[in-house]
């Protein structure tokens, strides 16, 4: 279990790190806040994200870890629920194998913009596979950002591979787990992109 969790933290390190020192360059930043900023100020913000760059990654990796820990809880309440008997162990380790599956956009970002022109606008609206990727940005609206985005073939995939690993680490159907993941873990997906939604309304 620790092997799997030093190799993910490793590898979001090194997309964080490579995206933020080779795809968001200075000069994407300086083109984006030119309009807002004097150059001076857009010199000290980036000396300021320079020297904090260490707190940031703490903080994401921190962040993603704890995050990792909600689907690990719905799956472990689903399983009890359905009277399965699992540990916190094969859960975390189902969980954080099929976390890998995120990793693909990101790459596909990564290769995308390393072969065609960066802005934050463009890093802003590129989702490949989503339902956002299907419209023009400037047709919709801001609240509907978020739940276009983040229906897509890799969150699809996310929920058929956990299914796939609880399926084999607790040797029960994946037709049983397939059901436990769509039920609780469906519902809270459902239920924060409901409340993601809200917020952006009540703030446009």
């Amino acid at each position: 279990m620790k092997a799997l969790i030093f190799l993910y933290i490793f590898i979001f390190f090194l997309i964080d790190f490579y995206i933020n020192n080779f795809i968001l360059t200075d000069i994407v930043y300086y083109d984006f806040y030119q309009d807002k900023f004097s150059e001076t100020r857009i010199e000290n913000l980036l000396n300021y994200k320079e020297k904090w760059a260490w707190l940031a990654y703490v903080l994401k990796i921190s962040l993603k870890i704890v995050s990792i820990q909600i689907p690990i809880l719905i799956v472990y309440l689903g399983c009890y629920i359905s009277r399965i008997q699992i540990n916190y162990r094969e859960a975390f380790k189902a969980v954080i194998l099929a976390e890998f599956i995120f990793f693909i956009p990101i790459i596909i970002k990564i290769i995308w913009f390393s072969h065609h022109p960066v802005s934050m606008e463009a890093l802003r609206f590129f989702h490949p596979l989503s339902l956002f990727s299907l419209f023009e940005p400037e047709l919709l609206q801001v609240w509907s950002y978020y739940p276009l985005k983040v229906m897509n073939l890799f969150e699809v995939g996310y929920w058929i591979l956990l299914a796939v690993l609880l399926s084999k680490f607790l040797k029960q159907a994946f037709e049983d787990m397939l059901r436990i993941v769509l039920v609780y873990y469906g519902s809270f997906f459902f239920c924060w992109m409901v409340f993601v939604m809200f917020i952006s309304i009540s703030n446009s």
